[in-house]
């Protein structure tokens, strides 16, 4: 057993893949992430959402559901799961429990202990302030919470960040200008947003490789996983999206990635890899959400559960199984339709989650 660290963040883009614009700063900002992907296992989610909507690509990392309804009880999920392997299962996010209820959604989810504004945050952060400026904060707490529960036993910590949650002001950054209208061929406005975004995602930077430098001191072996909910606001009609190269045709494969596609990786400390026997480095492919903790036990040389096992099986069919009913081919090519064996397989899984969701009820639930 290795203990397993998760973060979700907040909005979390790589705008340096976008090559329709030139004179354009991306490594000043996204310098630390490109560092720290030379040292993990790499690729990207597919997600169901825009810009909104973040418990989507949370709910479905925890539950491994292509699709939910609102949680209104203990619902089967690998929180669960490794809850039943004798984990110890507790996160943090800086924000209100009322919002999307996380404050009972992750108790149905199996989480044993979660902070919140109201019963951590609240005393070290502003709330308002922690939409602009918490992940320093959060990566402090959550490296001295793990450092300190390792102590009695194993930990599976999922946390979601806050800063760098839209919309971004459209006046001038008091921070450095990444993007100039001279430079990029974008409008101020368009300039500002993508600046004022991009000097947050940095002081998250910033403080992940302070969280990485903490872990690889550990002597206790712990995963990291990181991935982004879903791609920032970009104006209210998408202008500075268009600005830098996106086409956003969801139709083709191109556009519906820089519609929906965010990045994950997985990394070890030294104590994991040594453990484990595995780099934890290389390209990891793309996929729905709801196939990251399946690719995370993987990673980690565990069987898992059989519906980790169905996902995985699905997963070799279609890599994507999105929310609007589209399937990603062998050969790469988007597709609305799944026939024979293959859709005997998906129905298997949809029928599957509809089972866990609806009918199960978790072990240690009560």
């Amino acid at each position: 057993k290795v203990d397993l660290l998760t973060i979700q963040l907040e909005a979390f883009a790589d705008f340096s893949r976008f090559a329709g614009v030139e004179g354009v700063d991306w490594e000043s900002a996204y310098g630390t992430y490109h560092a720290l992907e030379s040292e993990s296992y790499i690729g990207n989610l597919i997600t169901n959402i825009f810009a909104g909507g973040t418990v989507d690509t949370e709910w479905g990392f925890l539950t491994g559901y292509s699709q939910h309804q609102d949680f209104t009880k203990a619902t089967d999920s690998y929180v669960w799961y490794l809850k039943d392997q004798g984990y110890q299962t507790f996160g943090s996010h800086p924000g209100f429990g009322w919002f999307y209820n996380r404050q009972n959604v992750n108790q149905y989810l199996g989480f044993e202990e979660y902070w919140f504004t109201e019963n951590h945050y609240g005393e070290l952060v502003d709330p308002v302030f922690a939409q602009w400026h918490s992940d320093p904060l959060l990566v402090q707490e959550l490296l001295a919470q793990m450092k300190e529960r390792v102590q009695s036993g194993p930990c599976f910590s999922f946390s979601v960040s806050y800063q760098n949650h839209g919309p971004y002001s459209t006046e001038l950054p008091s921070g450095p200008r990444h993007l100039t209208p001279e430079g990029s061929g974008l409008s101020q406005e368009s300039c500002n947003i993508w600046n004022n975004y991009l000097n947050g995602v940095a002081e998250t930077l910033q403080a992940l490789t302070t969280l990485v430098q903490g872990l690889e001191e550990m002597e206790e072996p712990v995963v990291l996983v990181l991935f982004g909910d879903h791609k920032p606001w970009g104006g209210n009609s998408n202008d500075a999206y268009y600005g830098i190269g996106a086409s956003f045709d969801t139709t083709a494969l191109e556009g519906f990635y820089q519609y929906y596609a965010t990045p994950y990786l997985i990394w070890a400390n030294s104590a994991a890899k040594e453990t484990l026997g595995r780099e934890f480095r290389g390209e990891g492919g793309d996929f729905s959400p709801c196939f990251l903790m399946p690719e995370l036990f993987e990673q980690c040389g565990w069987t898992g559960p059989s519906f980790l096992q169905l996902a995985q099986e699905v997963r070799e069919i279609t890599p994507l199984v999105h929310q609007q009913g589209v399937y990603l081919t062998e050969g790469g090519q988007l597709t609305d339709h799944l026939s024979g064996e293959a859709a005997d397989r998906l129905n298997e899984f949809f029928f599957a989650q509809y089972y866990r969701e609806h009918k199960v009820v978790p072990e240690g639930a009560g």
